[in-house]
């Protein structure tokens, strides 16, 4: 006797992006009911659609650094926690960074400015995110 296997409907399933930094290891925690490859082509179309972005990268010592993304828009905040978990980003990685005026939005409540933070080619060719922090607290001091 043949038992049919009743398929489940798995196409309607929604991806449950953090707030913060994540790998895609921590994205499939998250998402246990996705098969991999599944999560990996959603979180490869949100890229296109500019719903994700990488941000850096983390290297392990062996095999390939992981990558970290965020969702959009990034915040210092995800540089920060980029930051503490030690992950590095390449020359001519480039991301947006929401910057808020205090005065500004205490008058109109809703202008926000986005800026593109492009960090200058270091020696090693590897810079830290504490050095594109110390660059972004040095234009705004100048602003």
């Amino acid at each position: 006797m043949k038992y049919k296997k009743t398929r489940t409907n798995k196409m309607n399933l929604v991806v449950n992006w953090p707030k913060n930094t994540f790998t895609i290891e921590e994205l499939h925690d998250q998402n246990s009911e996705f098969k991999n490859i599944t999560l990996r082509v959603r979180l490869k179309n949100a890229i296109d659609e500019n719903k994700v972005q990488e941000i850096a990268y983390i290297h392990n010592g062996k095999g390939r650094p992981r990558t970290l993304f965020a969702c959009n828009p990034i915040t210092e905040d995800h540089i920060c926690e980029a930051s503490d978990r030690n992950a590095k980003t390449k020359d001519g990685f480039s991301f947006k960074v929401i910057d808020v005026q205090k005065n500004q939005l205490e008058a109109l409540k809703t202008n926000i400015t986005i800026n593109t933070v492009k960090p200058e080619p270091s020696p090693s060719r590897m810079s830290t995110f504490d050095e594109i922090i110390n660059r972004l607290n040095q234009k705004s001091a100048k602003c």
